[in-house]
């Protein structure tokens, strides 16, 4: 038992300080700090570059990004010795190879960068830097929540029904339409789209805006994910979340998820209303997602392991 909870706590610690690298990227983004160091792995050919200015955020984000890599290779290290399910410990190889994948992909977006002699990161390398750090947040989160004390604890299920099993289902479907409404966001980030569309609730002064360029449209489709996570999502949690048939075990990531969706949905309002002047404000964006997302993973994993059937 005391390995099993060391286990979970690890894996709990690793998973916020996931979070916090993801926030920590973010900062880069919002800054513009992506080529404010134009080597790699080392920043002006040292470990220590003098911390200002831009180098400060994307040098930071290096060093903070390199005790996540080390937390998970120790976390993936002890799981193999004391995970006894095979399937969980393949959640955190996963980990192991999604964080080194992360260190390859920035590497070669500023080394693309430099060769080229851009004054941004390579959109497509820094796009799929950004989704595949939000993946690997939520295979921490997944490894954490099925390592908790409370995964293996009898819970009270709502009656073999189809109601319960379309419950777990849409839980599945509402955690895959947070990942891609955060894909929309990062493409729409690295390729400077955020401003294509001016104005909130309309669209640059209209219900549907003039795609004039693909940004345009990619800007509108992440508002309409914005509009239908806080409005259906949020339906949907609220709903699991007052259901007094359901297991507190079920309802609470339900009743985190209905609060986070409003944030989330303030702070990109706010966000595109100060015309993206304040990258604090933005990158709390991209990490009120990432607590949406993880927020999503937990809520479908419970309702799936109470839903009738299990096993």
């Amino acid at each position: 038992m005391r390995s099993e909870r060391f286990l979970f706590r690890a894996a709990v610690v690793t998973a916020v300080w996931a979070g916090f690298v993801v926030f920590a990227g973010a900062m880069v983004t919002s800054t513009g700090s992506g080529m404010a160091v134009p080597d790699w792995p080392q920043s002006f050919g040292t470990w220590m570059p003098v911390m200002k200015g831009g180098v400060f955020f994307e040098h930071g984000h290096r060093m903070v990004a390199g005790v996540l890599a080390t937390m998970v290779l120790l976390l993936s290290l002890t799981a193999a010795f004391l995970e006894r399910r095979r399937w969980a410990r393949v959640l955190t190889w996963g980990a192991l190879v999604a964080v080194l994948a992360q260190a390859i992909l920035g590497g070669l977006t500023v080394l693309r960068g430099t060769y080229f002699g851009w004054t941004h990161t390579d959109p497509l390398f820094s796009t799929l830097h950004a989704a595949l750090a939000q993946a690997l947040l939520g295979l921490l989160v997944v490894y954490a929540a099925v390592r908790a004390p409370s995964w293996s604890a009898p819970h009270p299920r709502p009656g073999a029904s189809p109601a319960a099993r379309a419950l777990a289902w849409t839980g599945v479907l509402l955690a895959l339409a947070v990942y891609l409404q955060i894909i929309l966001g990062a493409v729409m980030r690295h390729n400077n789209g955020g401003l294509a569309i001016l104005g909130f609730p309309l669209n640059s002064g209209r219900v549907v805006p003039a795609f004039t360029n693909w940004l345009v449209a990619v800007n509108f489709a992440h508002r309409l994910g914005g509009w239908c996570l806080a409005l259906g999502g949020g339906a949907f949690a609220l709903r699991v979340a007052l259901d007094r048939r359901l297991d507190p075990w079920v309802r609470r990531p339900a009743g985190l998820f209905a609060a986070l969706v409003l944030v989330q949905f303030g702070l990109g309002a706010a966000a595109v209303l100060t015309d993206l002047q304040f990258p604090v404000l933005t990158s709390c964006h991209v990490l009120v997602g990432a607590g949406l997302f993880a927020a999503t993973l937990v809520l479908a994993l419970r309702l799936w392991a109470a839903a009738p059937g299990r096993g």
